[in-house]
């Protein structure tokens, strides 16, 4: 074999040499790359973990506590003497609270306030006709059947009660009572006055 031939044949040895090097023995790299890829994999449920706790925080910050409205019926205290009953409904969402607290009043007592003694003048069939407020004041307006029936001192007693429960869930702005669409002025056949706006004192005139 002549000089040349082994020339080459040396040649072709040292290229077969580097390819299976280059294509058969770097596999470590290869391992490595790997593994990053799967500790990502691994990392990210702890991130949505963390991310649904943060939610269910947010949602225990946001939820409002209830709100109730004062309602006003009477009962007899320990000397057997009439006297006045604060009561409390939970307030539904959405619902104005002067409207609501007036409903409840003039619904009555509950079968639990009963079996304790409260009880209420005003009649079963009385209704709120409307509440309107605007920027200055509010009207009440009730049907005509709460002047009927029971005396003077059944009547001063119901109407006590409205203006009671009216005072205790307004925004502050004067309040007018209205029967039937106009303002009230003399109450009953026992022509009981009523000064307005709504007050405390507005049947001691």
């Amino acid at each position: 074999m002549g000089f040349w031939s082994k020339l080459v044949i040396l040649a072709l040895a040292a290229l077969a040499f580097f390819y299976v090097k280059v294509n058969f023995f770097d596999v470590p790299h290869a391992k490595v790359e790997k593994k990053l890829v799967v500790e990502e994999q691994v990392a990210e449920p702890v991130k949505t973990e963390s991310s649904a706790a943060v939610k269910t925080e947010k949602k225990a910050e946001k939820k409002e506590p209830k709100t109730y409205v004062t309602v006003y019926f009477l009962g007899m205290d320990k000397n057997d003497a009439g006297v006045f009953k604060k009561v409390k409904r939970e307030l539904p969402e959405g619902k104005s609270k002067l409207s609501y607290a007036l409903n409840q009043l003039t619904a009555g007592p509950s079968a639990y306030e009963k079996k304790v003694g409260v009880f209420s003048e005003i009649p079963a069939n009385v209704k709120i006709l409307g509440v309107v407020e605007s920027q200055n004041k509010i009207i009440i307006d009730v049907s005509s059947n709460i002047q009927n029936g029971g005396g003077a001192d059944s009547l001063y007693s119901r109407i006590k009660q409205l203006i009671k429960t009216a005072l205790a869930n307004s925004s502050g702005k004067p309040i007018y009572l209205y029967i039937n669409g106009k303002q009230a002025e003399v109450l009953g056949g026992e022509g009981i006055m009523i000064s307005q706006p709504l007050s405390e004192n507005s049947l001691d005139g």
